[in-house]
């Protein structure tokens, strides 16, 4: 486990982990512009179309794990750069893969991504984080006693990416800074992150079905969920810092 105290050379890991992030970010953006604007048809009979998945094979000649391979990396390079927004791809991937087919790939794509960050955390130590993350949500995260406790960390990351709304990018890179082991980390936030990512894979893919009052609950679900999750987080964070005003007093 990587301890808490920043290398001297921080800084300079920190700039250049965020001048490789803002390179990448260019250039998937570059790629993704030129992509649409040369497809743009395309892409939208695929959206339009009855059966988005099988359209995406015909656009693709056939080759449907090409479009699997993409959108996995997608949610690498999303969890990764963490300042990248995952709710658009979780529904993309249910409008072309389904509810199910969607959100599996997305949970091998945030369980590759969990493992990679790991290491680098684990090498780097808090550079990696302060590259993508405020230093001040950080540490918040640091405070939190329950985290530094093994048995209640394993409880706490339980809750936290099981609930919408809880900033979970910064949770995994987090997470190699606390007594949790790497393959339980991965194990547990992987299978706490299945509800979140079913629900919009299949609200998405129920909105192309024509299904709508099922898209419809399960978006209002989710909605509900992630007010829910925001005001436990900010609320967990609020006791802490009470009871460390009560100490100091």
């Amino acid at each position: 486990m990587a301890n808490f105290d920043q290398p001297k050379h921080s800084r300079q890991i920190r700039d250049i982990l965020r001048l490789i992030a803002v390179v990448a970010v260019a250039l998937l953006a570059a790629a993704g512009t030129l992509f649409f604007v040369r497809n743009f048809d395309a892409m939208v009979r695929i959206f339009t179309a009855s059966d988005p998945a099988a359209e995406m094979d015909r656009f693709l000649d056939g080759n449907r794990l090409l479009g699997v391979v993409v959108l996995f990396g997608l949610q690498v390079i999303q969890i990764l750069l963490a300042f990248i927004p995952g709710g658009p791809m979780q529904m993309v991937a249910g409008a072309l893969y389904g509810g199910l087919g969607g959100g599996l790939i997305l949970l091998a794509g945030a369980a590759t991504a969990s493992l990679l960050i790991w290491r680098m955390v684990s090498v780097l130590g808090q550079a990696a984080i302060e590259a993508f993350h405020n230093r001040e949500d950080a540490g918040k995260l640091r405070r939190l006693k329950a985290l530094h406790d093994p048995k209640r960390a394993e409880a706490l990351v339980w809750i936290l990416f099981l609930i919408p709304g809880v900033p979970k990018d910064l949770l995994t890179y987090f997470a190699p800074l606390t007594p949790l082991k790497c393959r339980r980390f991965i194990v547990i936030s992987t299978i706490a992150r299945c509800p979140g990512i079913f629900m919009t894979t299949f609200a998405s893919s129920s909105l192309l079905e024509g299904d709508w009052w099922l898209s419809a609950v399960l978006y209002l679900v989710m909605f509900a969920l992630a007010l829910f999750g925001g005001w436990f987080y900010r609320r967990l964070h609020r006791r802490e810092d009470g009871q460390e005003g009560k100490k100091e007093k």
